[in-house]
């Protein structure tokens, strides 16, 4: 059991960690239900990835928690695939 306690979030992560989450459900749900276009899973993919590092790490602050950091990190890649897959023509 690991032995160091985690500092708890500030309101700005807690609002940032329920609008990524809501943002990666809705991707989810569009991508199982309404179409299934690639883009929709991976923008739901790395929303989840970006509320996983805020969960970890927090909001505008230092990242202590190197897996919280990488997967913002490729959340963010994810997200942005997606949007430039939106617009590809």
């Amino acid at each position: 059991m690991n032995s160091i306690r985690k500092t708890p979030i500030s309101s700005s992560s807690k609002l940032v960690l329920v609008l990524f989450v809501v943002f990666g459900a809705i991707r989810v749900v569009d991508f199982i239900f309404y179409g299934q276009q690639t883009r929709d899973l991976l923008a739901g993919i790395g929303f989840s990835l970006m509320a996983f590092g805020v969960y970890k790490n927090g909001f505008g602050k230092t990242a202590p928690d190197a897996n919280g950091r990488y997967a913002s990190i490729v959340g963010a890649g994810l997200v942005l695939a997606a949007i430039v897959m939106r617009f590809w023509r």
